[in-house]
């Protein structure tokens, strides 16, 4: 039993371990698809907003061709106005030099020369172009002169923390160079996870801990179940010691009555001994079977079962009933074939009709009356025992097979109808009752018949 509680614990645990990182693994392959598509579009995001920044400057747009290229044989020395041109030298172009980039290259650096490049405006354009993929929570854009190890300009943005656990971080950057000036444009930025990542995220967490809540009642319980099953295998072994004690009661009861027996002249006490030496004998060989076999009455071979005559089974206990109750006047009324009978196994079988019966003279009147019929149908006997007694509520009915359940503190114990009930459904058959409260109650007893062969 310890062993399939361990069994239960780990099969729950694995189940609920494999359906978590099934989840993970969902939303951890979700996320990094996610990440990899943001993370090609901030890059297409930090290059379009540099390239839109300097075109701005131009007073070009996107939709315009960004550059215009034109050879030139020579610069003049000043213009026609007196002032020396701009010029700034983006270096030799070359079969692998991109002449869009070095143009921006120089543009940018022109700027920076003049002061009116900035940086503000260049974090506006990569945030709205970014905000399309998902909320900014944090930002950082620095300008560094490579060449003299200096930040020149910088701009933060930070959210609130709860969004920032939840985003991913991504950057980029961009060297501006010229022959003689070498800039760095640093961009990192942390845009939100999506409502329906972080949901699941959520989600998962909160899965988390109902696992962890329901390995624990699961643990809780399997020590539970284990203290209640040490509980039962000692209350088991303490009813097999008390009916190890009986035999030696019984053994010294059969000899006395064997004695009486032999010594009574009187016909019918000589026979009266006899019966009960008989039910003597009958319950130390009972006693003897149950110790060596320790039964589990649930189980029920069918090689064990025999074919037994139900009117001699009754026919006992009716004997047994004058004898335990010989002040009340207990009346029994048949009502069924005297040749029928059942395979079944003749003491568990007899315990369970013994106990029905009892409780209908026990919890009666001065005058029990026991009515029993049985009715054979094609694969099943049905056995009513009906009595005049006291009846049962509402409350008992639901109740009455439960095991401990009594109405009865001083003198019953709970055990007798749910034994009882144990019997025939391990018989493969159905107990039930009906009861009117202060008329009595009937008891249907319903078991399979085997297939004659």
């Amino acid at each position: 039993m310890k062993h399939k509680f361990g069994r239960v614990l780990l099969v729950s645990t694995l189940a609920l371990t494999a359906l978590l990182v099934s989840q993970g693994i969902w939303i951890s392959k979700a996320s990094m698809q996610k990440k990899s598509e943001q993370k090609i579009g901030f890059q297409i995001c930090f290059n379009q907003s540099i390239s839109k920044l300097v075109n701005e400057s131009m007073g070009k747009n996107l939709a315009d061709s960004p550059f215009k290229i034109e050879p030139i044989d020579s610069i003049p020395a000043k213009n026609a106005d007196g002032k020396t041109p701009k010029v700034i030298d983006a270096g030799h172009v070359t079969a692998d030099k991109n002449v869009s980039v070095m143009i921006e290259d120089a543009l940018i650096v022109m700027q920076l020369d003049e002061n009116e490049f900035h940086l503000s405006k260049l974090d506006s354009l990569i945030t709205a172009c970014v905000s399309e993929n998902g909320k900014l929570v944090f930002s950082d854009i620095i300008l560094y002169d490579s060449l003299h190890y200096k930040k020149i300009d910088e701009i933060k943005y930070n959210s609130d923390l709860f969004k920032k656990i939840f985003g991913k971080t991504y950057t980029a950057q961009r060297l501006i160079k010229t022959s003689d000036k070498l800039y760095l444009i640093k961009a990192e930025y942390r845009i939100a996870e999506s409502e329906y990542i972080q949901n699941m995220g959520i989600a998962t967490f909160a899965s988390l801990i109902a696992s962890i809540v329901i390995i624990s009642v699961l643990f809780y319980l399997i020590i539970i179940l284990k203290r209640r099953y040490e509980e039962i295998l000692n209350m088991e072994r303490a009813f097999h010691g008390a009916i190890h004690d009986l035999k030696s009661p019984l053994a010294y009861v059969y000899f006395t009555l064997s004695l009486l027996e032999e010594k009574e002249t009187d016909i019918v006490k000589k026979t009266a001994l006899s019966v009960t030496a008989d039910r003597v004998t009958y319950l130390t060989d009972k006693i003897i079977r149950m110790l060596k076999s320790g039964r589990n009455i649930n189980i029920i071979n069918e090689t064990e079962k025999q074919s037994v005559s139900l009117y001699d089974v009754l026919e006992q206990i009716e004997a047994e009933m004058h004898t335990m109750f010989p002040a009340k006047k207990i009346v029994f009324e048949s009502n069924m074939d005297a040749e029928m009978s059942l395979r079944v196994l003749p003491d568990l079988f007899e315990a369970s009709i013994r106990i029905v019966i009892e409780n209908a003279v026990r919890y009666n009147s001065n005058s029990p009356i026991v009515e029993i019929g049985a009715i054979r149908d094609v694969d099943k006997m049905r056995i009513t025992i009906t009595d005049n007694g006291i009846g049962m509520s509402k409350q008992q009915l639901k109740n009455i097979f439960k095991p401990y359940y009594t109405s009865d503190t001083k003198n019953g114990t709970g055990i007798g109808l749910y034994y009882a009930q144990q019997i025939v459904k391990a018989h493969g058959g159905i107990i039930s009752v009906e009861s009117i409260l202060g008329k009595g109650s009937t008891f249907i007893l319903t078991l399979p018949i085997l297939p004659k062969v």
